[in-house]
């Protein structure tokens, strides 16, 4: 039985907030439970040839750069030479006892145009001692924030900074973390801060944001085409958003469509409240371009997640209403980063149905363990990924094949958004 892997993204962020890179986190699901590849060399090269040749780099990271781990055999050995420089930066672990042989192999690779980086850093002396030697040929620096004494980092912030060396601050989990990190004169940051924001319990919805909430709950049950048309002509930059992605080469309409009517009919109820709530998670540049923020990347992959596990765990059973719902449980599940709002105010705001309200808020229903999964893979937590897999019967080759469909659906919907 030949291997597979299964991915998951990590992101990691400029100063700005924009998607810079994505750590590539991978498992083989050929054992019997999800545990990491004991054989590093083995694992790096099955994971490049899932990303080069079955999934695509454009398919997996859009214009993003990829991070990957590489210990001294894989560096060492000439298959580094397969992978593309523009695309990749290679991490070094930071098991990596640095000799003079690896020196000159990285002062090779860097000749070539590689970039390096350095992992897991903790600033302690006895990791300066080590790849101070290589500091020279380092692009980034990974700053594990829950390793470092923070009243030492200036100092060793300072002698990064004489070497060009860029910091990244990993494991931020906070918008507070962010901002101190920031401060620090930190350049990247890795993790999911921008998803867990700070909930204001009594907060007032901007006008825009209660428009969209309002025409979203309007769509829940039946609805007049004429009413809807009428609520979009309040508010001309939306109804010309909308109508500029629908006329985009991600719809095959034999004509352009005209007006909002025609495209509420076209469209459904369905995606037409997902795509409300995928505008609101874009960002807009002056000139009124959608911008892909990190926060409108992972609730699309949410949602093609949610609609591909769903597929592959119901299979012939499953009904395309079920499957929108399940789309649309991925889109919601980020409406407090969005609205900075307690989840269970907004879900009231929008008038969903009961299912949909237990399934963001305490995993259950049926589409509650898939939830957990999507979940659970986003922040590469093995064990809860193993146990629902085996719990939901999930053949392992089509839940990797699935995870890497809703990758692709992502990079795709946001070039289109963004054509």
């Amino acid at each position: 039985m030949p291997k597979s892997i299964y991915f998951a993204r990590q992101p990691i962020l400029d100063i700005h907030g924009q998607t810079y890179a994505y750590e590539l986190l991978y498992r083989s699901s050929y054992e019997q439970s999800f545990s990491p590849i004991q054989d590093d060399q083995s694992a790096t090269a099955q994971v490049l040839v899932n990303a080069l040749n079955l999934i695509g780099i454009k398919n997996l990271l859009g214009d993003a750069f990829a991070f990957i781990n590489t210990d001294k055999s894989i560096l060492m050995d000439d298959m580094i030479l397969s992978i593309p420089k523009e695309h990749f930066v290679l991490e070094l672990l930071e098991t990596i006892v640095i000799d003079e042989e690896l020196i000159q192999r990285i002062k090779e690779l860097k000749e070539k145009g590689y970039r390096f980086a350095l992992d897991d850093a903790d600033c302690s002396k006895e990791y300066v001692l080590n790849f101070q030697p290589v500091f020279k040929y380092m692009d980034i620096l990974k700053l594990d924030i829950t390793l470092v004494d923070e009243k030492r980092l200036p100092k060793f912030l300072e002698l990064f900074s004489k070497f060009n060396i860029k910091v990244l601050a990993e494991k931020v989990e906070t918008q507070e973390e962010f901002d101190k990190y920031k401060e620090f004169g930190c350049h990247y940051f890795q993790g999911y801060f921008f998803a867990k924001p700070d909930i204001i319990e009594n907060k007032r919805l901007d006008p825009e944001q209660l428009f969209v909430l309002n025409i979203i709950s309007k769509l829940q049950g039946e609805c007049d085409p004429d009413e809807i048309s009428h609520l979009f002509e309040q508010n001309v930059a939306i109804t010309l958003q909308l109508l500029r992605f629908i006329n985009s080469a991600a719809f095959a309409f034999r004509s352009p469509i005209k007006s909002i009517k025609q495209a509420i009919t076209l469209l459904g109820q369905n995606q037409l409240k997902s795509w409300l709530l995928l505008i609101s998670y874009a960002t807009k540049s002056n000139d009124n371009q959608t911008l892909a923020n990190p926060l409108l990347h992972l609730a699309q992959t949410r949602a093609n997640m949610m609609k591909t596990l769903y597929k592959v765990v119901y299979k012939d059973k499953c009904n395309q209403n079920v499957i929108d719902k399940a789309a649309f449980i991925g889109l919601l599940s980020l409406v407090e980063a969005l609205f900075q709002s307690p989840m269970q105010t907004i879900l009231n705001e929008l008038n969903v149905d009961e299912e949909i309200i237990q399934t963001l808020l305490y995993y259950k229903s049926d589409l509650g363990k898939i939830y957990k999964l999507v979940a659970a893979l986003e922040v590469f937590d093995v064990d809860v990924v193993d146990y629902l897999v085996e719990n939901l019967h999930l053949d392992k080759k089509e839940f990797s094949t699935a995870v890497e469909e809703s990758y692709q659906l992502t990079e795709s919907f946001m070039k289109e958004l963004s054509a």
